[in-house]
């Protein structure tokens, strides 16, 4: 199965900054309100080409004035050249390097979605650039969807790593060999990676709760190893988790008065000062959203509505609940 984790803070607000180019400024009052993406109108190199000079840098005509920071703060390029140096004129941008390319090295040069034009609209879809000092691009590619049932979908970050790192590494620490984004349907594409070599996959969201950033990650359960007889893995395929997310408990109350009160309760089992309860006049459905962890429900027939006595049924066995999950048909017998 996936594997989720939780990153610790310092992590977290990092990996915000890395991609606050999702973040809107407000539009000052007074003109049109600009609602058009902008475009990139040429790149160079262009996409697949080859034999680019080691001396080479990156430039990026845009088809409007770009919000600076963001286009910097959402380019990326892998393998890293080393430091970069970047270099604005009108709407074209540039990057280069003090250092040589890699000869016989494919690069991939990644802008997020984020990257927005000077009033806020942002570019909507991620741009790769792939391009190689060699005489041929790297032929591997990496397909797949990622799929989450109350995480985003769209514009989420996915990272690939050396398996030499390890199934799962340390995210807080490495740096991630290849980088794009998914789509308006959670898919995703990298190409142009290298053959022989074996990689993992991640998704990394950066939640906001309630004022506190939290960098959760999705992994994919096994080392994708590329060779020439299999350059392409399809179907790398990755389910998102929130390991906060409430489940959802849900059943009947079977009762002959129909004018009595009714209530379901569940209390954590670790924590027995933390309960939650639905009540409900006469016997029929109910729906509890519980956050993950073990509880023990009950249900009981309230006294004083009809002049019947109270009574409570207990459920034996402890239900644990697991985030996201759904639990139906736990009924009570009047």
């Amino acid at each position: 199965m996936n594997r989720v984790l939780l990153l610790r803070p310092a992590y977290a607000v990092l990996l915000a900054a890395l991609l606050s180019g999702c973040a809107k400024p407000e539009f000052p009052p007074g003109g049109p309100i600009d609602t058009t993406p902008p475009r990139v109108v040429l790149t160079s190199p262009a996409d697949s080409t080859m034999r680019v000079p080691a001396e080479a840098g990156i430039e990026i005509l845009f088809s409007e004035p770009m919000d600076r920071v963001s286009v910097r703060d959402g380019l990326r390029i892998f393998p890293p050249p080393g430091t970069p140096s970047y270099h604005w004129n009108g709407r074209r941008f540039k990057v280069s390097w003090a250092e040589p390319l890699t000869p016989n090295t494919t690069y991939q040069a990644f802008l997020s979605a984020g990257a927005r034009d000077v009033h806020g609209v942002t570019l909507g879809l991620p741009i790769t650039i792939r391009f190689t000092t060699g005489d041929s691009l790297d032929p591997g590619k990496i397909r797949g969807v990622l799929r989450a049932k109350t995480l985003p979908m769209h514009a989420v970050p996915m990272w690939v790593f050396p398996d030499s790192l390890g199934l799962h590494p340390d995210l807080a620490n490495a740096v991630p060999s290849y980088v794009t984004e998914t789509d308006t349907a959670g898919a995703y594409a990298l190409g142009g990676l290298p053959l022989k070599r074996g990689l993992t996959v991640h998704a990394a969201y950066v939640l906001n709760r309630g004022g506190s950033i939290d960098t959760l990650v999705a992994s994919y359960p096994s080392v994708i190893r590329l060779t020439p007889e299999r350059p392409v893995a399809d179907s790398i395929n990755i389910v998102a988790v929130d390991p906060r997310a409430p489940a959802t408990v849900s059943g009947t109350v079977f009762a002959a008065d129909s004018l009595a009160r009714y209530r379901v309760e569940a209390r954590s089992d670790s924590d027995t000062t933390f309960v939650r309860y639905v009540e409900r006049k006469g016997p029929g459905d109910y729906r509890l959203g519980l956050p993950p962890g073990p509880y023990r429900l009950r249900a009981m027939r309230m006294p004083g509505t009809t002049g019947g006595p109270a009574a409570v049924i207990r459920r034996e066995s402890i239900l644990i609940t697991n985030p996201e999950s759904t639990y139906e048909h736990i009924d009570f017998r009047f």
